[in-house]
């Protein structure tokens, strides 16, 4: 499978696919908003710009503990990466 070069290209290839668990990219949108909510709440509140690949860092991050704690469904999503 060919690698996506856009995070909009990623998001269409991953919720197209009818193996894909609705719930787990349900919950992958969730996440990646409620980091981003984060992000924007830090630049407001306390001035503090973080870089793209930082912030693509933390969804990572937060994704892995997600998965630790049982998030059955991302793993297998993030395997298509």
């Amino acid at each position: 499978m060919a690698q996506s070069t856009t995070p909009l290209e990623w998001w269409a290839n991953i919720s197209t696919t009818p193996t894909t668990s609705r719930k787990a990219t349900c919950s992958l949108a969730l996440l990646i908003s409620w980091e981003i909510w984060k992000e924007w709440n830090d630049l407001i509140f306390n001035h503090h710009e973080s870089s793209i690949p930082t912030i693509m860092a933390k969804i990572m991050n937060e994704t892995s503990i997600w998965i630790v704690a049982g998030a059955k469904g991302f793993a297998a999503l993030l395997a298509r990466e």
